[in-house]
């Protein structure tokens, strides 16, 4: 049986290409570029810089939430963030198989896109969606068993915070952090995608074109941040 990820993907291919769909979200497509196409927004956000894809993110999750909410704006949002999504589902084994993963993660993103506090976080909107669903589903995988993933951090291995207690507090110190200025959303991101959904750090370098052992460097370096704003 397919996961809910291959059914929004099969969902997707369909939406990408309307025009017409589109039009829904005209002053969405405005931002990303004058995209003509919900494809083409995806491809925007793709390959645009943090900000630039950051005000495209921010109009859909405007559109997703005022009055009664724009389900197609929450939509194209979900898509956009679907690769912090199937991190979230590989990260969380206690949450059962594949399939219960899948399902378990896209509905914690889209009930934080559909209640993101958009006077409160007006920026960031990726990093504070996936971090608040990953928080609902470490609350949820403590209901029912421990996760202890292990992350590859250069040529030697550490543990990820082993309870879901510990790691729930790393994400809202991650948020924190952010807003208030103490580490930036990079830092933050490559924190979060190592130590808590489990993201090989060799894997983020090789994404990003650097090395692992400066990616390991910088890693320490934010994390030496955080411990002295905890201090």
């Amino acid at each position: 049986m397919s996961t809910v990820f291959d059914l929004l993907e099969r969902e997707w291919r369909t939406l990408a290409d309307d025009r017409s769909t589109a039009r829904r979200l005209r002053r969405v497509c405005q931002v990303a570029g004058g995209a003509s196409t919900l494809g083409e927004v995806e491809q925007f956000v793709r390959r645009a810089d943090h900000e630039s894809a950051d005000r495209v993110l921010v109009q859909l999750a405007r559109h997703a939430t005022e009055g009664a909410g724009d389900e197609l704006a929450a939509r194209v949002l979900l898509q956009l963030l679907l690769p912090g999504t199937r991190n979230l589902a590989r990260r969380w084994w206690a949450l059962g198989d594949a399939d219960e993963r899948a399902a378990a993660a896209v509905a914690a993103v889209y009930q934080r896109i559909r209640r993101y506090p958009l006077d409160r976080r007006p920026a960031k909107v990726a990093a504070n969606v996936l971090m608040d669903a990953a928080r609902e589903l470490r609350r949820t995988a403590a209901r029912t068993a421990p996760c202890t993933p292990v992350a590859d951090i250069g040529t030697r291995e550490a543990e990820v915070p082993s309870s879901s207690d510990a790691a729930s507090e790393l994400a809202e110190v991650l948020v924190d952090a952010v807003h208030d200025g103490t580490i930036s959303w990079g830092d933050a991101r490559l924190i979060a995608e190592s130590r808590i959904a489990g993201t090989r750090v060799a894997a983020i370098a090789a994404d990003h074109g650097i090395s692992t052992r400066t990616l390991w460097a910088r890693r320490q370096r934010a994390e030496r941040v955080l411990t002295r704003r905890a201090s």
